[in-house]
Parts: C-alpha cells; sequence; structure tokens
C-alpha cells in the first residue's frame, strides 16, 4: 500500500512536468516557457530524490549513562551517515522511546545538504525512574514542495534504567554498641558482629585481616584469630506496590534501605507484594544489591486487587519493614497471615499532607490494635525516618 502511495506521488510529479512541457508547447510564449522551465529543477530533483536509496543511510545511537536515578538527566546522540552525497533537503529524523506503556517521540527537522555524517544530540531531563526502550529511528525525506515523502525505519535497539533516588539514612543504630562502648553502624538494620575468642595456627585460605599481628610479633609465627559468631539480625523489607500518590516515594523509601544495608554489611530479605511477588532472600552482595535495585527502578504501581504476597515465602527473621503508600487493613492482614517469628512488625506509611493523616486515622487505629508500629513519613522525612522509628 505504501510503495503503491509512493509510484502515485512519482507519476503525479512527472504528470506536472509533462503537463508544464505540453501547455508550453502548444500555448507559446514567454510567459509558459518559462513555468516550465522554473518548474523543470523542481521536478528533476524530485525524480532523483525517488530514485534515492534510502538503505544507503545508516543509523547509530549513543546512550551517555544508561544509569542515572530519578529526575536526572540522559544525554542522547542519534549518528546519521551515507555513502553517496545526494543532496537531501528538508530531512526529519524520528527517535521513539518506550516508557511504562507509554510511546513519545523525539522530532528533529535538519537541511542535511550533501553533508555525509550528521550527529542529532538531544537531553531528557528530570527522567522519571523506569525502564526506557528506544527501538526504531525513523527517518523521513521530503521535497520542495511535498511532492515526494519518502520515509524508512531503522530498528537500533537501545535501552536505558532510570533508578529511584537514594536517601542517605542517618541514625544511630538500635543495638547499641561493643564491648568497648562503641556504636554499631548507624543503620538499624545491624551487621553481623563478630569478635575473636582465641587465636590457632595460620592454615592456608584464612583471611588475611584474621592474622593476629600481636602474637605474630612476638612468636614470628602466623596465628589467626578464632571467632565465636553473636547472634545477626535477619529482617526483611516489603513494598507494597498498590496504586497510591505516593508510590514513588515508596520506592525510593525501599531502595535507600537496601542500600543502608548493603552500606552496612546488614542482612536484608527484600520482598515485593504485586501481581507478580518477587523475593530477593539475604541481601549482602553487590551483585545481590544491583539485582535488588533493577527490580526496584522497573517495577511498577499495580492495582489493589491484583496485589499478593508469595505464597512460597514465610515472612520470617527478627522484624517486617512494611513500606506503603495506600493503607488497607485487609492487605494488613493478609500479611500478619504470613508472617513467621516475627518478633517487631513496623509499618511505614508514605503520605504527602496533614489531609491525609485526618483521612487516614480510622484505618491507622485498626492496624495498631494489631499489635503493629506505623509509623507515618512524609517524603522529605526519609532521612530521618528509620531513626524516629528507632527511638520511639
Amino acid at each position: 500500500m505504501k510503495g503503491l502511495q509512493s509510484f502515485g506521488r512519482f507519476a503525479s510529479v512527472v504528470a506536472i512536468g509533462t503537463a508544464a512541457y505540453v501547455f508550453a508547447k502548444f500555448q507559446g510564449g514567454f510567459v509558459s516557457w518559462f513555468i516550465f522551465y522554473t518548474l523543470i529543477p523542481f521536478v528533476t530533483y524530485s525524480v532523483l530524490l525517488y530514485l534515492y536509496p534510502l538503505r544507503d543511510l545508516t543509523v547509530t545511537r549513543y546512550i551517555e549513562d544508561r544509569h542515572v536515578s530519578r529526575n536526572g538527566q540522559v544525554s542522547i546522540r542519534v549518528v546519521l551517515k551515507r555513502n553517496f552525497p545526494f543532496p537531501l533537503l528538508y530531512v526529519v529524523l524520528l527517535d521513539k522511546r518506550v516508557h511504562a506503556k507509554h510511546e513519545k517521540i523525539e522530532r528533529k527537522i535538519m537541511l542535511l545538504g550533501f553533508r555525509r555524517t550528521y550527529e542529532h544530540i538531544y537531553l531528557l531531563k528530570n527522567v522519571q525512574r523506569g525502564e526506557y526502550t528506544l527501538p526504531t529511528v525513523e527517518v523521513e525525506v521530503v521535497d520542495f514542495f511535498n511532492w515526494i515523502r519518502k520515509r524508512r525505519v531503522f530498528v537500533v535497539q537501545n535501552h536505558f534504567l532510570v533508578y529511584p533516588s537514594v536517601t542517605d539514612l542517618a541514625y544511630e543504630s538500635a543495638s547499641y554498641g561493643t564491648s568497648e562502648g562503641q556504636q554499631h553502624s548507624a543503620y538499624m538494620l545491624a551487621k553481623d558482629a563478630t569478635t575473636p575468642s582465641s587465636i590457632r595456627e595460620y592454615a592456608p585460605g584464612d583471611r588475611i585481616s584474621w592474622i593476629h599481628w600481636k602474637s605474630f610479633a612476638r612468636t614470628s609465627k602466623l596465628m589467626t584469630k578464632e571467632f565465636d559468631e553473636q547472634r545477626s539480625e535477619q529482617h526483611t523489607l516489603l513494598l507494597d506496590c498498590g496504586i497510591s500518590e505516593t508510590f514513588e516515594d515508596a520506592v525510593e523509601f525501599a531502595a535507600s534501605i537496601v542500600v543502608s544495608a548493603r552500606q552496612s554489611h546488614a542482612k536484608l530479605t527484600l520482598i515485593t507484594a504485586s501481581d507478580q511477588p518477587q523475593v530477593f532472600p539475604s541481601i549482602q552482595s553487590t551483585d545481590q544489591t544491583r539485582q535488588a535495585l533493577v527490580h526496584l527502578a522497573k517495577i511498577q504501581s499495580e492495582d489493589t486487587q491484583k496485589v499478593r504476597l508469595p505464597i512460597e515465602k514465610e515472612l520470617a527473621g527478627d522484624a517486617l519493614l512494611l513500606i506503603t503508600g495506600n493503607l488497607r487493613t485487609e492487605f494488613v492482614r493478609s500479611v500478619l497471615a504470613c508472617t513467621h517469628h516475627i518478633s517487631a512488625l513496623v509499618c511505614f506509611v508514605l503520605i504527602t499532607d496533614e489531609t491525609n493523616i485526618k483521612s487516614l486515622e480510622p484505618i491507622v487505629n485498626q492496624v495498631k490494635s494489631l499489635g503493629i508500629t506505623v509509623k507515618m513519613i512524609y517524603p522529605s522525612d526519609r532521612s530521618s525516618a528509620l531513626k524516629k522509628a528507632v527511638n520511639s
């Protein structure tokens, strides 16, 4: 169909040139021939443009930064190259991108001329969290009077992730201090603590950091510290992915806890409750943290009716931290039904203003009656939210 329409345009251009010639031939006179000779360059260019193959073009896209945080900016560079320097006047560049099932197009109109290489750089500002896919670049060329219009779609697959913004969580640990009276890391989810109880002879495979240097200085013999492993706090972080006004803030709060846990070498399990719930158990390594953050970057809010917990996973550990922007009694009850040996359950509710607090009071009272601690958090209070939870 498109080929037939393109040929129709070409036939129209030829018909215009032919009609001008016939009119000048039979009418005669200066005006008739002037019109014909004026039209000849435009008709000739349109015919040559129709015959010019767009497969001579190659398109490449470069993304400067594939990992950026929410409200950041991404620089995208589209490079157009060709071998034959045919003069192209009006060239329209259409770069498509898809985010959260919504499609947007970056449009650029340029005068290419005889240039064999052209670069178009544009900046995406205040990008929102999620995965961005850039599937194609469309190039359209047009002649002087829009008689001939040619279009070609180039499959240039690129993508980049916009991660949730991470806030530093600054507060003292709830788990007190070491034998010397020093505090643990400033993070509620305290890391595994070990203290040396004795020394033994060094064996291959022992860590260098375990060598007892004082003993080595006295005896010139390598000795290794032995440890009595103390109790380790295992916490579970549950993110409610139900639709809410503060869903983005809830995701960023969860990401901040994950990053802070990694920095403090704490044990943390992340669970996202959605239509396809995901579990990231015992996040400790850098790779595990990266996988969790990638998931938090891609996840989207769901209808509350579709939100569910992983059936095969019991919520266990020393404490459960529930993050939600839409507090619902039935959801909290379903969480309680899945808990196993949870010593404490803290529910963080992300709110926008005082009006939210007043409207949520009945639900908050119901949840508190179930023995759950409820903390209302403004987006600006994320950095101190855990500290307040610990100290209250």
